[in-house]
């Protein structure tokens, strides 16, 4: 009957090792939930800008011919001068606003970038940092599990070990009584 309560001992044992090891990994689950860092992403659109070498390079040529044009009405005598310089301011606004309405459909170009990498970094995100919590819950109740396993079989050796110890007894009483 010894190695019957040997056996209840050892079970205890090992039953006693599942606690602590399910015990010590529901708090680290626990621990790393708590201490869980969110992903860092940047935007695409964050790098981009306006494109303003091709718009200098329109204002340089605007000034130049606007040069050249008033050169020109200059030498055909004031009534040029006076026909010419509307059309030349006509034109120069004209072109001024071709170059700003370039300028906003770039620029409406790169805040549509933005949004829209905007939207994929933000459900990126919310589905990795889901996959992540949900991984340290399944294991913050895995370790849980395996601390009530272990709970209940320390309880189970202790029930063992009475039984047995109860069994020596009724045997002993049994040689005495004979």
């Amino acid at each position: 009957m010894a190695l019957g309560t040997a056996a209840a001992v050892i079970g205890g044992a090992g039953a006693i090792a599942q606690t602590v090891a399910g015990a010590k990994q529901k708090r680290d689950a626990k621990k790393a939930l708590e201490n869980y860092q969110r992903q860092e992403f940047s935007n695409v659109a964050d790098n981009l800008s306006v494109y303003t070498q091709g718009v200098e390079m329109q204002m340089e040529e605007s000034a130049r011919l606007g040069a050249s044009s008033v050169d020109a009405l200059s030498r055909s005598g004031a009534r040029g001068v006076i026909g010419g310089v509307g059309r030349l301011q006509q034109s120069q606004q004209m072109q001024q606003r071709q170059i700003a309405a370039d300028l906003e459909q770039q620029q409406a170009r790169i805040d549509q970038i933005r949004v829209q990498d905007e939207a994929r970094i933000r459900q990126m995100r919310e589905q990795r940092e889901m996959q992540d919590i949900a991984a340290l819950s399944s294991q913050q109740q895995a370790g849980q599990q395996q601390m009530w396993s272990g709970i209940g079989g320390i309880a189970q050796a202790g029930i063992t070990g009475l039984q047995m110890i109860q069994e020596e007894e009724l045997a002993n009483d049994k040689k005495n009584s004979n």
